[in-house]
């Protein structure tokens, strides 16, 4: 008792195009039954008299379709645990657009939240320790200028709680048939206990010196604007 539409609307209730393919049997001059059928989610038609050599190729190229949304659906679940289980936290600059995608883990280097970091590559650049950004904001122009390699550096970088954060950071530029960098992606490594501490006797190094004695001369030069004020 029910027609073609009505068991197309059933099978979309609860069955994507993709997961489940649908073709309509239609007469040659049902032109309208083909766009209802469209609008309410089959995939295809056949006309009749049905040609079955026809049929059969809109089946395959159907499931060859579907098979490959799945082999995508697999390697971006594949992507995404392998993003939530690095210790680096990656990112992705598309640089025609502007916008960056930052990991989970490369906001927790940094001690933030999903809601306080925007799309924007200077959640990134702001951050850079006053002594490091000239050298890492030169070094990443060059490299997206003509740069062909892996781009490396380390750097110091502000974390949420205003200390600075030792980090490696690597990356990489995709360019496109006139050699201007469309993409430019990476991860950042958190090397901060093993540039603070040293790697034989586990005891501080001078980096680990100098670092208290800024944060002690920032809190002193505080509390002089303070007492001023």
């Amino acid at each position: 008792g029910l027609s073609g539409f009505d068991v197309l609307s059933q099978l979309r209730a609860t069955h994507s195009r993709t997961q489940l393919p649908v073709i309509m049997v239609t007469a040659r001059t049902a032109g309208e039954d083909i766009v209802e059928a469209l609008k309410i989610g089959a995939n295809d038609y056949v006309t009749k008299p049905i040609d079955v050599q026809v049929a059969l190729a809109r089946i395959e190229t159907h499931l060859a379709h579907k098979r490959a949304v799945e082999d995508l659906r697999d390697s971006e679940e594949r992507y995404a645990l392998a993003v939530h289980g690095a210790n680096d936290g990656l990112w992705d600059w598309n640089l025609v657009t502007g916008q960056v995608y930052w990991s989970p883990r490369w906001r927790s280097i940094l001690g933030l939240d999903d809601g306080e970091v925007s799309a924007d590559p200077n959640e990134w650049l702001m951050r850079l320790h006053p002594e490091d950004s000239v050298r890492v904001q030169s070094m990443l122009k060059d490299h997206l200028a003509h740069g062909d390699g892996h781009f490396e550096i380390e750097h110091r970088v502000r974390h949420r709680d205003d200390t600075y954060r030792w980090v490696l950071c690597r990356g990489a530029a995709v360019r496109n048939d006139a050699g201007v960098a469309t993409r430019f992606a990476g991860s950042l490594t958190d090397i901060t206990e093993a540039k603070l501490v040293d790697a034989l006797t586990g005891l501080p190094n001078r980096f680990l010196f100098l670092d208290v004695v800024e944060r002690a001369i920032a809190r002193a030069q505080e509390g002089l604007a303070s007492a001023e004020t």
